[in-house]
């Protein structure tokens, strides 16, 4: 069924596009980046009980009391669709695959925002939105997957509500010590990415459910990743890690572990099914 619902959104985003953006331009974006949109679908869907999901504006507008979610998914937005202050309720906001750069300052009255995706938005100001949305107080999950975003800046730690935070298909190749102050982080998406470290401060994250740093270039793990005592699922596949640090057996809690494709791990195997013998290691 929430298949069947993000596909009905999906395509009146496509026949609403068709006029307003120019069908050949719209057709060519759309066809880069549906795949991404599918594959990121299931991830991202969130249980809605009761309120339709709004497409449009006009929409929405109508009926401005009652909405909830909002899906302005590739609609070749350039900017921040200022209309949607006039929302008093809404939770779940999509504006993936679209132009917008910046975020308004008066985007802290949308004080009841749980949900909020910008992914494939290309120019964004990474440092300029951080800084506005750290004043959304209900803010729990933010995508920023597919922006070209090299560096996350350390004003990264004012969004202390954060419970899943998605930066897959960028281009980052640091990240800040203050990625530790997110400690209420639930989920860390960083796959796809340039990452050749990762910072010790990440063993501050005690929550995290899910650590995922597929395909990046990292070299080795911090010790610190011991202290993440909660951790269930770690995927550091086609990385160029050499060995695995023993503090990872204190992760008691941990189900599943992938690290496929590190070529230099071979003989970490035996071991890894040793200390981790009620782990699924991916090999």
């Amino acid at each position: 069924m929430k298949t069947l619902i993000k596909y009905i959104i999906l395509l009146f985003i496509v026949s609403s596009g068709l006029h307003a953006f120019g069908q050949s331009e719209f057709k060519k974006k759309l066809s880069q980046k549906k795949a991404k949109f599918d594959e990121k679908m299931e991830e991202y869907q969130i249980e809605f009980e009761g309120p339709l999901t709004y497409t449009t504006i006009e929409s929405a507008l109508a009926d401005s009391t009652k909405v909830r979610v909002l899906a302005l998914s590739y609609q070749g937005l350039t900017e921040f669709p200022t209309e949607i202050l006039k929302l008093p309720n809404i939770e779940y906001l999509w504006l993936d695959g679209n132009f917008i750069e910046y975020m308004p300052d008066s985007i802290t009255e949308l004080k009841k925002l749980k949900y909020l995706d910008l992914s494939y938005n290309e120019g964004i100001y990474i440092r300029q939105t951080i800084n506005k949305l750290s004043g959304l107080r209900n803010l729990e999950t933010i995508g920023l997957v597919g922006c070209k975003i090299m560096k996350i800046p350390p004003e990264i730690a004012k969004l202390t509500t954060l419970r899943s935070l998605a930066l897959e298909e960028n281009d980052i190749y640091e990240l800040p010590k203050e990625i530790g102050n997110l400690v209420g982080l639930h989920d860390l998406y960083l796959s796809q990415n340039k990452l050749a470290t990762v910072p010790p401060e990440i063993g501050k994250l005690r929550n995290l459910r899910k650590l995922e740093l597929a395909d990046n270039k990292i070299l080795e793990l911090p010790q610190e990743i011991g202290k993440m005592r909660n951790l269930e699922i770690l995927d550091v596949s086609n990385n160029k890690l050499h060995h695995v640090p023993y503090h990872i057996l204190k992760l008691r809690h941990l189900e599943r572990l992938d690290i496929r494709k590190n070529f230099g791990l071979t003989a970490e195997k035996y071991k890894l099914k040793v200390i981790l013998p009620k782990t699924s290691v991916r090999f």
